[in-house]
Parts: structure tokens; C-alpha cells; sequence
């Protein structure tokens, strides 16, 4: 596309058709102290090459999980990609094509979307799942809409605290204006409180909202929870962590109506948070209630096996008011690299990767609980993340010392949980080493005892 001129003229022209007389007058509600009165500080213009080397330079300042050591968790995690997932990720066919519409969709796309779908129920043990979402927590928000709509509920929707804190935003974000009420049940010990759940939830009551295992790393009491929702009529919503899946019971086994989850963790880098995929699956009774596409397999004319679109619950495709949902796309490329990825683990591959993860994150919570300066924070079981606490309270601080040595060392949890400022949410996946657990132990010993040298000296002691 040509770049077009922005004359005078063409301003003149744009204002009198908003009834402004002037730029001025155009962005008159800006306070006078927020506007630039200078020339804006751009540097001169770089040759390609120049160009280049500098934005090397700035790149090479972060510190991310391929030139350091990761043990960030929260939603997006440092699990090993086979390199066959790039291979076949990559190719141009998967790479160009990955949101078309009914009318040009390839029969390769729909065949992988199809093969996505069943791999997901297999793994979520319910019947049906869509062709993918955008993330997890808007795959959260939209499962909680489907129970809104099928319960025909509109009194409360209860979430546990321990669910992770961005989905709850999203959830509420999506309710505020349909005047749904969000009921959060506390954990301060780390997971639901049974009997606190069940004083909440009435018979007005959508759905149950429920992370296994949770924001914390911590193992719900899942099946009691999800009975108790299903006694009063309510629908289940089970956050997941699909790598669990290799050793704790899927989602469908233990109540949940619907099974949602952030499907980053299946061949998807952790790319400073993004693009990742949103997986949805529920029972076979509420698919007509399911938001974004679902492809079937059915067969040509000449009797071959060929692929279409069967369902596609969305307003550019039928009456807006029957619409479920206004996701307008799928992420067709991430759940390829899903699919490509639990095709070449396979269920023993999972149970490995999930075992490896469960016995590291045990080794290294153990190392910390065991130093003078820190702390588990919950007695409940774990399965690979985990809370610890700063007994100094300096989590901060400790974060950024261990980043100045090439460790990403865990997720401060102030800003979301105000009651475990001192505390943050370590993560170990297959890929560390005990090396670089130890390694990790010692840099955060190094630094508490480097931050209070430091409060020495500015004390004058």
C-alpha cells in the first residue's frame, strides 16, 4: 500500500467533517502539561546494516529463557520443543494459511484442526472440542458464558482465589456488564476451602470455577468441589495444566463439565508471553453452546474421507442472536504445534515429561524450605510450581540480584496477592538440570546476604 501525504488540505477537510477548527481545538480535552511543545528526540536515520547491529544490541540486553536459566511459571512455561514441531510448523502450507474461512480452507488445515480436536478430547477425557481459542484465559471467560447460557443462570458464577488471577480479570471483564456476580472463595492455605465453597453455591449458581492444579502449583480437592457444583445444579469449569495430564486424572474424570486450558506448554516457546492457545473441550450435551468452530470428518462424493467446518457458533456466520460467542478465529498454527507435539511424546512421552516435573520442582522446593532465609508457604501437595516465602521480605530485590546472574528465578506474587508480598511462585519444568537448582539456591542465598550487607553499609554499621 502507498504511503499517502497527510496535506493540509486533507486535514482541513477531516476537521470540518468532526466540526473541529484546528488541531488545537481537536485535542483540547489533553491537559496543557501532558503535550509536547518540542520536536520529537528521534536519533538519524541507520543504514540496514547499522539498523541491524543496533537492534542486535538491544535485543541481546534481555534475559529470556534461551540465554538464561527459567524457572518462571504462572501460565507460560520453559518446557523442551522437539525440533520436528518447528519442521512441521514452519512449512509454508501450515505457516500462510492458519485462520481461513470456510470458502478457502485447505483440506490439510481442517484434517490437522480435526486431528487437534480428538488428541484434546483423549486428553481432557470429555466428548468434544473446538478447533482452539486464543489463550487461557479467554478460554476460561468463554467456558463461563457457555454455563451462563445453558444453566440459564444469571444469579452468581464462584471462582476460587487460587485460579489464576489474569483469567479471573478476564472472567470478570466479560461479566460486568451482563450482571452476573463473581463470588471468589479465599485460599490462604493454598486451596479451596471446601465448606466455605459450599455455603456459596445455591441454586442460582452457573458454574464452579476450579484450577487443578491451581495457581499456586497446589493439588485441589477437584472431585468433592465438583460434586458439590453438580448437587446444586451447576456446571463445572476445570482450569488444567496439560502437562499434568501425563499423571493426575483428566478433567473429565473427575466432574468437570468443561475443561479449559493455556495450551502454550504443548510446543509453543514462551516468546515473552505470546502469540499461545486456548483449549476448550466439554460434553457432548453442550456443544451447541461451544464458542469458535468445530471440523468433522465426513466423505466426498466419490466416497473419500474429506473434512469441513460442522459448527461454527459465530456471529459472522449466523443470527447474532443465536451466536454463543464473537471469537471470529482459532489458533489453528499453535494447536498444530500441539498436536505435532503430543503426537511425538505420545501418553508415555507425557507421563514422563510430567513425572520429570514433579520430582524436580520436589527437589528444589525441599533445597529452599531447607535454608535459614526461606520458606514453603503451603502444606499442600504440589506438582510443579510452588510457593516460597522470603522470611527477609525482600522478594523484589532477590528477583532482580538473581536476573544480574543469568536466573530467572520465579514470579513475585505482591501485586496479584497482597497477603504473600514476600513470597513469590517458583516453576521447574524437565529442562532443569540439578545444577542449575542448586546453582539457583546459591545465588539466592548470595543475594540476601549481599541486600543485607548493603542495608549495613547504608546504615553507617
Amino acid at each position: 500500500m502507498p504511503y499517502l501525504y497527510n496535506t493540509a488540505d486533507d486535514q482541513a477537510e477531516m476537521l470540518s467533517a468532526i466540526g473541529a477548527g484546528s488541531i488545537d481545538e481537536l485535542f483540547a480535552s489533553i491537559p496543557d502539561e501532558l503535550r509536547l511543545k518540542r520536536p520529537l528526540e528521534i536519533p538519524r536515520a541507520l543504514g540496514e546494516l547499522e539498523l541491524e547491529q543496533h537492534l542486535r544490541e538491544l535485543a541481546g540486553r534481555n534475559l529470556h529463557a534461551g540465554n538464561g536459566v527459567s524457572f518462571l511459571g504462572g501460565g507460560s512455561y520453559d518446557h523442551f520443543v522437539p525440533a520436528a514441531v518447528d519442521t512441521i510448523g514452519l512449512r509454508s502450507e501450515f505457516y500462510t494459511s492458519y485462520t481461513p474461512y470456510q470458502a478457502e480452507v485447505a483440506q490439510g488445515n481442517l484434517q490437522a484442526m480435526f486431528e487437534y480436536q480428538s488428541m484434546i478430547t483423549r486428553l481432557t477425557g470429555l466428548d468434544v472440542s473446538n478447533s482452539s481459542l486464543y489463550d487461557g484465559g479467554s478460554a476460561t471467560a468463554e467456558a463461563v458464558l457457555m454455563a451462563v447460557d445453558v444453566t440459564r443462570r444469571t444469579g452468581r458464577v464462584v471462582m476460587a482465589e487460587s485460579v489464576h488471577p489474569e483469567y479471573r480479570q478476564t472472567v470478570a471483564t466479560y461479566l460486568a456488564n451482563l450482571g452476573v456476580e463473581v463470588v471468589t472463595i479465599g485460599t490462604p492455605e493454598g486451596t479451596v476451602d471446601v465448606a466455605e465453597l459450599t455455603a456459596e453455591v445455591n441454586d442460582q449458581t452457573a458454574c464452579v470455577v476450579l484450577q487443578h492444579p491451581n495457581f499456586f502449583g497446589a493439588l485441589e480437592d477437584a472431585e468433592t468441589i465438583a460434586q458439590v457444583a453438580h448437587d446444586a445444579g451447576a456446571l463445572v469449569v476445570g482450569v488444567f495444566d496439560p502437562i499434568s495430564l501425563g499423571l493426575l486424572k483428566r478433567p473429565g474424570d473427575w466432574g468437570a463439565d468443561i475443561a479449559v486450558a493455556e495450551g502454550q506448554s504443548l510446543g509453543t516457546p514462551v516468546s515473552y508471553g505470546g502469540p499461545v492457545l486456548g483449549i476448550l473441550a466439554c460434553k457432548d450435551k453442550l456443544i451447541r453452546r461451544l464458542p469458535g468452530r468445530v471440523v468433522g470428518e465426513t466423505t466426498d462424493r466419490r466416497g473419500n474421507p474429506c473434512y469441513t467446518l460442522t459448527m461454527q457458533t459465530r456471529e459472522q456466520h449466523i443470527r447474532r442472536e443465536k451466536s454463543t460467542s464473537n471469537v471470529c478465529t482459532n489458533q489453528a498454527l499453535f494447536a498444530l504445534r500441539a498436536t505435532v507435539y503430543l503426537s511425538l511424546v505420545g501418553p508415555g512421552g507425557l507421563r514422563d515429561v510430567a513425572n520429570l516435573c514433579l520430582q524436580k520442582s520436589r527437589y528444589l522446593a525441599d533445597k529452599l524450605d531447607a535454608t535459614s532465609r526461606f520458606e514453603l508457604v503451603f502444606n499442600a501437595p504440589t506438582f510443579k510450581e510452588f510457593v516460597v516465602r522470603d522470611k527477609e521480605g525482600a522478594v523484589e530485590a532477590l528477583v532482580a540480584d538473581a536476573a544480574k546472574e543469568g536466573y530467572l528465578a520465579g514470579i513475585p506474587l505482591g501485586s496479584w496477592y497482597p497477603n504473600l508480598a514476600d513470597c513469590m511462585l517458583v516453576c521447574v519444568t524437565e529442562k532443569r538440570t540439578k545444577a542449575q537448582m542448586d546453582a539457583l539456591v546459591e545465588v539466592l542465598q548470595t543475594g540476601a546476604a549481599k541486600a543485607a550487607a548493603d542495608e549495613l553499609i547504608q546504615a553507617g554499621i
